[in-house]
């Protein structure tokens, strides 16, 4: 075995250097994964112990190695550490009732129900009090003519960032914190334009990339029907609030949700798309052809309108990654090198972890990053294949045919590749996801994303309607698709999630088996065969009290929970009913005389917990008739975003 191990090892040494990145996740993660904050100064000093023992042993390379492979590790734990310490600066404390503010507005997007909110830079109240950081004010009013950049005056009310609403649950705080939010309320009255001190006015080319976002929203609104105009919203400018809940539902239940967030697919598609282009214009005016490399010219080109797409986008985690990994390939393009599809991806995994480390315990990186290392790791052991298919018969026939095999294999890796995030964040699996994107993949590709361009490329001319109006024919047929696919039996199945452990020896796992090609990569089969099996010690909670136990659910002799009547707790309810199946039927708290909740106290068996201190908890009963319960407070600690 020492010696199978031995030969792997070399016969992997080149890709030795792909788990650079897994090492600095690592530490990441740790930093996460703490229930206490971890001092900064014990931080600067592991830093200074790691800087000393490189001086002390400089001489000695394995010596070394160890060290840089530790201290890549705790680079990881630092950064994210040093972002959370920089964004922990007090503010003042903000009144708990309605009260007058007015700010400068840094951005506006639209919330799950359609409604608009204001980003605010700072914000200063009637006294000239200023309170520090950003606030996220959303209207109740329709009004949509405010603009980025203006500075408005209201009457509203902010509050703490909302915390997590169930053990193990999605941590909202933590979100918003790392975005470098404060509060977030409600607007109580409409907004009046005004002027704004100096000092919280910035990001004026954010502002004007964000008014273009908004404008080219409006223009697509004014141009195809709000059916497709909100898809194409969502494609074209990153603004997937203008997609209906029934639409966004059809879509995640045929497994085409991916297509609505802008990633690899849009990215790879737009740049391709832009370099033939280019290449086929150049071709055409024979001096250009025969004195440039028109390859090279039709490269900058591409780059150039991948950037123009990531700014206008949103900027979002996927978008981020493809624009580094097709910038990374197009950059190989200009210098004649071949850029190696692995280590494209593996650098990007790095440039996005060092400057947004928080991005890691999002399921947005987690399942861009894994759809893109199965397709890569599975088109590494078959380009020689492709290329061998390719040698010889009809070519045209071939490209055909490959194209539609690559279209169901493709989205079957990246299916299996995803499913276990779907499963672990959202309990939900689209059964017929490879039959929505075989129909779809083709209008996608033929005549969604070359139109997309055209329209972008068109649209500062005010030329553009004639191609958004074919982009608009297209998403209607993938609509019609998505319609069809989600109606079929089970389309979109209820999976209980598996607990982090199980993820996390899956995500171990399934690194093993794709970075490395010698054998010993089959081992990796091992920890997600594990991780898959840990869904059986999942069991639901016999009991939920959420904050102020306004939401509590009880478990039904059909052994689903059940909802008990009460005033307030929707949001909290509406998170149990993804997470959970929750039954039709209602459930009485006087049909379960173990559970007495008195104001913000839970008694459970004779535990007592103040919610005040718990927010909320979960128990489960045990065999031999005793409770077990785990508090909200129990699970995520002690942090800088949640205290």
């Amino acid at each position: 075995m020492i010696k199978f191990l031995k030969a792997c090892w070399q016969q992997d040494a080149a890709r030795r250097i792909l788990w650079l990145p897994v090492l600095f996740a690592l530490g990441i993660a740790w930093y996460f994964s703490l229930k206490v904050e971890p001092s900064k100064w014990l931080t600067l000093a592991a830093i200074e112990a790691f800087i000393l023992a490189a001086v002390l042993f400089r001489r000695r390379r394995k010596v070394l190695k160890i060290l840089g492979l530790a201290a890549l590790v705790a680079g990881g734990f630092a950064v994210v550490q040093i972002k959370a310490v920089w964004l922990s600066a007090p503010v003042a404390e903000l009144p708990a009732e309605t009260f007058y503010f007015k700010g400068r507005i840094i951005g506006i997007d639209t919330n799950y129900q359609g409604r608009r909110r204001f980003i605010f830079d700072g914000i200063e109240d009637f006294d000239g009090n200023f309170y520090q950081g950003k606030y996220r004010i959303t209207q109740r009013s329709k009004e949509d003519s405010a603009e980025i950049g203006q500075c408005v005056e209201l009457v509203g009310q902010i509050m703490p960032l909302a915390k997590e609403v169930m053990t193990e649950g999605y941590q909202f705080d933590r979100k918003g914190y790392f975005e470098g939010l404060k509060g977030s309320g409600f607007a109580e009255s409409r907004w009046f334009v005004t002027d704004c001190s100096a000092k919280s006015a910035k990001h004026d080319f954010a502002a004007f990339i964000g008014n273009l976002r908004r404008w080219i929203v409006k223009h697509i609104a004014s141009v195809l029907p709000a059916a497709q105009a909100g898809i194409a919203s969502a494609i074209i400018a990153g603004e997937k609030g203008t997609v209906s809940e029934s639409q966004y539902e059809q879509y995640r239940n045929s497994g085409l949700a991916h297509f609505l967030s802008i990633s690899g697919l849009h990215m790879s598609m737009l740049a391709g798309l832009m370099f033939f282009l280019v290449r086929f214009v150049l071709a055409l005016v024979p001096p250009v052809a025969l004195r440039f490399n028109t390859k090279k010219i039709a490269a900058v080109f591409a780059v150039i309108i991948s950037a123009v797409y990531l700014l206008i986008s949103g900027q979002a985690v996927p978008a981020q990654r493809a624009f580094i990994m097709t910038f990374v390939v197009l950059l190989g393009v200009l210098a004649d090198r071949r850029a190696i599809s692995m280590y494209t991806i593996s650098l990007a995994a790095f440039i996005v972890l060092f400057f947004s480390p928080e991005v890691l315990v999002s399921a947005s990186f987690q399942m861009s990053f894994a759809a893109v290392l199965g397709l890569i790791a599975f088109y590494e052991k078959i380009s020689r294949r492709i290329q061998s298919f390719f040698s010889g018969g009809n070519k045209v026939v071939k490209a055909v045919f490959l194209y539609i095999a690559g279209v169901v294999v493709s989205d079957f890796i990246a299916s299996m590749m995803t499913l276990p995030f779907a499963v672990y964040h959202f309990n939900m699996v689209a059964l017929y996801t490879t039959l929505g994107n075989f129909l779809a993949g083709p209008v996608i590709g033929l005549i969604i994303m070359p139109f997309v361009l055209l329209s972008m490329l068109l649209m500062p001319f005010g030329l553009d309607a004639p191609a958004l109006k074919i982009v608009g024919f297209g998403i209607e047929a993938v609509n019609r698709i998505t319609a069809w696919v989600s109606g079929l039996p089970n389309a979109g199945c209820y999976v209980p999630s598996m607990p982090l452990w199980g993820l996390v020896l899956i995500v171990l796992g399934g690194l093993w088996l794709m970075l490395w090609q010698a054998k010993w990569r089959w081992f990796g089969m091992i920890g997600v065969a594990v991780g898959i099996l840990s869904i059986a010690t999942e069991q639901t909670p016999d009991i939920l009290v959420g904050a102020e136990a306004k939401a509590v659910a009880l478990k039904n002799a059909d052994g689903r929970l059940g909802i008990v009547s009460s005033r307030g707790g929707r949001f909290i309810k509406e998170i149990w009913k993804n997470k959970y199946q929750v039954s039709d039927t209602k459930a009485k708290l006087e049909d379960y005389p173990d559970i007495k909740i008195t104001g913000n106290v839970v008694a459970i068996k004779g535990q007592k917990h103040n919610l005040d201190e718990a927010i909320g908890l979960s128990a489960w009963y045990r065999s031999d008739g005793t409770v077990k319960v785990k508090t909200i407070r129990e699970d995520i600690g002690r942090r800088l975003w949640n205290k």
